[in-house]
């Protein structure tokens, strides 16, 4: 069940990446810093910037936030399945 669910993750991103790798990066990122254990906004932020050495715009983190959010695969910095957190956990970063 994992692997179906890092390959349903993987797909998200590779998706994303067709119209933006920025926004393909940043979701796989949030994805990791969620099942790291960041469950606040502080959190997250600070794990994508510290991730790409860079500060982060709020709008572009908030719409990957919303975005997963929609896809109903976390809410309020939790994932709904703990499946996709241990995929979250094996997802590889895109370095594009």
């Amino acid at each position: 069940m994992i692997r179906e669910a890092l390959n349903e993750l993987e797909r998200l991103i590779r998706a994303k990446a067709s119209y933006s790798t920025v926004n393909a990066r940043r979701t796989a990122l949030v994805l990791r810093c969620v099942a790291s254990g960041g469950n606040t906004w502080s959190k997250v932020v600070k794990c994508v910037e510290d991730f790409e050495g860079t500060t982060v715009s709020p709008t572009s983190l908030n719409n990957v936030i919303k975005t997963l959010e929609r896809l109903s695969i976390i809410e309020n910095y939790e994932f709904l399945d703990p499946t996709y957190r241990e995929a979250a956990m094996r997802l590889n970063v895109p370095n594009y």
